[in-house]
């Protein structure tokens, strides 16, 4: 559930859909230039702040026990490299997000993603270090095998690397569309999850322009026809699940 435009969120409405259908959202919060968190402007830095814990609130009320994504800055493609500077603004803000979010019962995922999306946390190592300095204990790793394909050296190790912090694994195929299809192999990364007993959450994820709705398409620059229904999708998810007992 991407949180959005806060005024026209319902949260106890989507919260009823969700009982009834028997299942429970995973919000996530985008920060844009003007709230960027990891601003060093005191004003963009705070507003950023701000929306993140109004953002908690409506998550919590739909019946979410998390808050997720690319938390730490504005989503899209950097003009420059990030600074030192804008690493420690942004966990800063994340620690009084993070101290909110723990009187809620809730957690926080931080998604590694590519360098098209942010200048920040671009892999697993880079998570962890915004963890570390955040310093709270319910702000994990959200890996992303896409992203990981583009940016780790080698996503095994990466994904070691995370196990101990990991709190939200994404299954995305290099293409983003059907699972089974493309050039990821999941099956050892599954392996490994299996190995150490990972008990967290296990998500896929994919876009396809016959059925993203627009804004959604241009946002992840989906402009292929990859799949025709979302069903296809949970099946393959089910089907690489399944196969490692996961």
């Amino acid at each position: 559930m991407p949180i959005r435009d806060h005024e026209t969120i319902e949260p106890g409405a989507i919260a009823d859909l969700c009982e009834k259908a028997g299942i429970k959202a995973v919000s996530t919060s985008p920060l844009q230039v003007d709230n960027d968190i990891s601003s060093t402007a005191p004003e963009i830095h705070e507003r950023g702040v701000d929306r993140h814990c109004a953002a908690l609130a409506l998550a919590r009320d739909m019946g979410s026990d998390r808050m997720g994504g690319i938390l730490y800055g504005a989503f899209g493609k950097a003009t420059k490299v990030a600074m030192e500077e804008n690493f420690q603004a942004s966990a800063d803000g994340l620690r009084i997000v993070a101290e909110r979010a723990k009187s809620m019962g809730m957690r926080l995922t931080l998604e590694v993603v590519n360098r098209y999306e942010t200048n920040l946390i671009n892999t697993a190592a880079d998570a962890i270090r915004m963890i570390g300095l955040i310093g709270m204990d319910n702000v994990f790793v959200h890996l992303d095998t896409l992203h990981m394909n583009i940016e780790e050296d080698d996503m095994l190790g990466a994904l070691d690397l995370a196990i101990p912090h990991l709190g939200y694994f994404e299954i995305d195929q290099n293409h983003r569309g059907r699972l089974t299809q493309g050039s990821i192999d999941f099956a050892p990364m599954l392996r490994r999850l299996k190995a150490a007993d990972y008990q967290g959450l296990i998500g896929v994820e994919a876009f396809s322009s016959a059925v993203s709705h627009p804004d959604i398409t241009a946002g992840v620059a989906a402009w292929r026809n990859m799949f025709a229904h979302g069903d296809e999708v949970a099946r393959d998810g089910q089907f690489l699940l399944d196969q490692h007992g996961l």
